[in-house]
């Protein structure tokens, strides 16, 4: 056979082993990236978030859905009694730079809803 295919197959060869636990067989290369920097958690007061869950037209109750949390959580949140989480703020941060992110991954579907009277309407 051609010198191209005994290379091939032997590279095939090796990656088998290689996914069977022979590590010896691999190669391997450490990339360090220097100066990747988390963004300090933002904090934000009861106004704010309120103007984060209208401005992405929500109601207490889909956005409570949305972050997994209850509506009872968001209203406190909107009183200033509590304070969301570390991982509920960094949800906030992503939905304030990006209104559409709950429809681009699929948290927020809408869906028409036929009403009574035969016609339908959008519902979150």
């Amino acid at each position: 056979m051609s010198e191209q295919f005994d290379s091939m197959m032997e590279g095939l060869t090796e990656l088998l082993e290689y996914s069977k636990g022979d590590l010896s067989k691999g190669r391997t290369r450490v990339v360090e990236v220097k100066d990747l920097r988390v963004k300090p958690l933002t904090r934000y007061n009861k106004d704010e978030l309120k103007k984060i869950r209208l401005s992405n037209n929500l109601t207490l109750k889909t956005f409570a859905e949305c972050f997994g949390v209850s509506q009872k959580t968001v209203e406190s949140w909107e009183r200033g009694e509590n304070t969301p989480s570390g991982s509920s703020i960094r949800l906030f941060q992503i939905l304030e730079r990006n209104t559409n992110i709950l429809e681009e991954y699929e948290i927020l579907t809408k869906e028409a809803i036929r009403q009574g009277d035969g016609s339908s309407v959008l519902s979150n």
